[in-house]
């Protein structure tokens, strides 16, 4: 099999809009449906939380929203949503918080939050982990999917991209739950790759356009990093193949240093043979060259860790949070949201971590709002654990 990646630079176009809707053109004539004779087309975006910076841009919205009206495509055929993994603030807080709100009253565009829905049960056919999941109703029920990730580093999956970015079609804090079965960074990758097989084979209608104009890098993402600007943009219906471009193009060997690709190509979900990935626009090389190298802080750490699952080594090496009191507001929403109830928290206190009972899912730090959590290795200590 083949597949097809476009890659656009946003400045050679008057927009970030604009650059969009050439990087779907230069693809649209392999793409495997039609989006004119859908009924219900549905945009996931990365709605982290009420930073600009963790989420998709707004502008990439107003370019998929253009490009499907210039084709024919009716607005109220598409509806955009996605669920954030906070308790207390939901995707349509978010969206308002970033200005996508805005764009969607404007456009026409129906908002929906996942979780506004009774979600539904999905069993996942040869999964290693993930057996079966509480899908978001909107996401069973559309007929394309159009993915719209974001291109940062991740405290315990290395990178969240493509293939990451679906995590967000489990609904609310229940992806806090199914943390729970990957408390390591090999198995996680593992339970996002059970949870994309189920997309390829119930969802076989897919198109992402991936951000790399913007790109997060540094030990804190996915919520909050150093921005740097690739002034790319990738389409494409070829998820593993695109995290794997994109990581290329940042000169970061994707399947070598990320559990999650590693394992989606090993189970043939993806095309992960570069020969095999036909590039149109901007040549792969020139990408490469005027892009700086992507910062991924202990990638060797983690892909080592991947190998000593369940010995000292992982022990000692395996992430856990720290609290940075002078940031810390006391509001508990980590103890709220953390899936092996490993923290205690009381009112006007700091929260207490139990690391004995914590998996290193690190929930709290990607969901803390005052971004007062990091990811520290847990060090000779572990041994004690």
């Amino acid at each position: 099999m083949k597949t097809k990646v476009s890659i656009v630079n946003v400045t050679e176009y008057n927009s970030v809009p604009e650059a969009v809707e050439a990087a779907i053109k230069l693809i649209e004539k392999d793409l495997p449906f039609d989006f004119t004779k859908s009924d219900y087309i549905l945009l996931k975006p990365n709605l982290l939380s009420a930073e600009k910076d963790a989420t998709t841009q707004p502008s990439f919205v107003e370019g998929v929203i253009s490009y499907l009206k210039n084709i024919g495509v009716s607005i109220k055929n598409a509806k955009i949503g996605d669920s954030p993994g906070q308790f207390k603030k939901n995707a349509s807080y978010v969206a308002e918080k970033i200005g996508l709100s805005e764009i969607c009253e404007r456009e026409g565009l129906e908002f929906v939050n996942f979780e506004s829905e009774i979600p539904v049960e999905e069993a996942i056919e040869d999964a290693i982990r993930m057996k079966k999941f509480l899908v978001s109703k909107p996401v069973k029920d559309c007929d394309i999917l159009i993915n719209l990730p974001k291109l940062k580093t991740h405290a315990e999956a290395t990178i969240t991209g493509a293939i990451k970015n679906y995590w967000g079609i489990i609904p609310g804090g229940l992806k806090a739950r199914y943390h729970l079965l990957g408390n390591t960074a090999m198995r996680f990758g593992e339970v996002l790759a059970d949870n994309f097989s189920w997309l390829v084979r119930n969802k076989p209608n897919r198109l992402t356009v991936y951000d790399l104009h913007r790109i997060m890098q540094g030990p804190r993402g996915p919520n909050v990093g150093d921005m740097i600007n690739w002034n790319l943009i990738l389409a494409g219906t070829d998820e593993l193949a695109m995290d794997l471009i994109a990581l290329e193009i940042g000169k970061f060997d994707g399947l070598k240093f990320v559990p999650h690709l590693k394992n989606v190509a090993e189970r043939n979900l993806g095309i992960s043979n570069f020969a095999d990935i036909e590039i149109v626009g901007v040549s792969l090389d020139e990408a490469k060259r005027k892009t700086p190298r992507f910062k991924v802080p202990g990638s060797f750490m983690t892909s080592f860790v991947s190998y000593l699952t369940g010995h000292l080594g992982y022990k000692i090496m395996k992430k856990i949070p720290f609290l940075n009191r002078r940031l810390c507001v006391k509001c508990g929403e980590c103890a709220e949201i953390c899936p092996a109830e490993a923290i205690e928290f009381k009112p006007r206190q700091y929260p207490s971590y139990l690391r004995k009972k914590c998996i290193s899912c690190l929930c709290c730090m990607e969901l803390c709002p005052q971004h007062a959590i990091e990811a520290r290795t847990r060090g000779l200590m572990g041994l004690f654990d």
